[in-house]
């Protein structure tokens, strides 16, 4: 029987503090929970996602996407995590937020440990290793011959994958999750063991993680990572919206009248052309200036040919 429990979504008189925004989760105290995944479980039990999960909306999961992108342990890898590629994982899933947030809680409770771990052991491909004969994997996930080669994006996957079995108790094959969830980026070998390191970290216990208080905080910062991007977004286009409106209104400072036959002109010449004998060019030197608006008349010989006798 699983434990499937709901929390309240927010609590309206509850205030944002920054600071113990930044501050998450304790360690916590460990319970036993189900194993990772096997290739031989049934697929039957884990009937989530239907055919058309392509076209669901994915701006509904970007504040969960990013804030579970930013919760990967450090050091985990050093490519940086793709929010819409979690975007598609959540989608794709179509999980109840609580159940994200108790992913959260699991990624938040990793550490450099566990990226230790996870990157010696990590199963790569051999350089010289065939392509797999299933021809519904991709070519990327076959290609993976190192570490940092490996979208780290199945630290996120096996964490929502782990935090599914607890609360609904579903039985779904690695096969089944590689393919629906991941779109078969990473094979069932390398899923299975991103479970076990995770676990391995837990000490094979997450019944302290599904408390309401963590999970009532997890679902806050969600929350709050979708507010700070949907700002960023429109701070982003208002500054665009100035920088055109500046650039419009420095094309032309002058009005504007038509001759016949002639095209658009300003109506007087622009102050600074007038300002120097140069033109448009105002950059020359004070002394230059003053030696080219000199009116002293020079003598005739001023520049003459050296005479016969000296250049004998």
């Amino acid at each position: 029987m699983g434990h499937n429990r709901c929390f309240s979504t927010y609590d309206d008189d509850f205030e944002f503090d920054d600071a113990y925004f930044r501050q998450f989760y304790k360690p916590l105290s460990n319970l036993p929970t189900p194993p990772p995944s096997s290739k031989s479980s049934s697929a039957a039990q884990s009937p989530r996602i239907g055919e058309d999960a392509e076209n669901l909306n994915y701006d509904e999961y970007l504040g969960p996407a990013a804030h579970l992108a930013r919760m990967l342990p450090p050091g985990a890898s050093f490519m940086t995590p793709s929010i819409p590629m979690v975007q598609g994982i959540l989608a794709r899933a179509n999980l109840p937020m609580d159940i994200i947030a108790l992913a959260v809680c699991i990624l938040d409770f990793l550490n450099s440990r566990f990226s230790r771990s996870w990157r010696i052991s990590f199963p790569l491909n051999k350089p010289n290793e065939l392509l797999p004969k299933r021809h519904t994997l991709p070519a990327g996930a076959a290609q993976a011959v190192h570490i940092d080669n490996v979208f780290p994006e199945v630290i996120i996957l096996a964490a929502l994958i782990i935090a599914d079995k607890f609360v609904e108790d579903s039985q779904g094959s690695t096969q089944y999750y590689g393919a629906m969830w991941g779109r078969n980026r990473w094979t069932c070998e390398q899923i299975n063991f991103t479970e076990r390191c995770i676990m391995e970290t837990l000490g094979y216990r997450i019944l302290p993680l599904w408390e309401a208080k963590f999970i009532k905080q997890a679902r806050h910062d969600i929350e709050m990572a979708r507010r700070e991007l949907l700002e960023g977004s429109m701070e982003l286009a208002e500054n665009k919206e100035n920088k055109m409106t500046k650039h419009a209104k420095s094309m032309s400072s002058g009005d504007a009248m038509m001759g016949l036959g002639r095209q658009l002109t300003p109506v007087e010449t622009p102050q600074s052309e007038l300002s120097t004998p140069f033109g448009h060019v105002q950059s020359v030197g004070r002394e230059t200036r003053e030696a080219f608006s000199n009116n002293m008349v020079l003598p005739r010989d001023y520049l003459h040919l050296p005479s016969a006798a000296m250049s004998q």
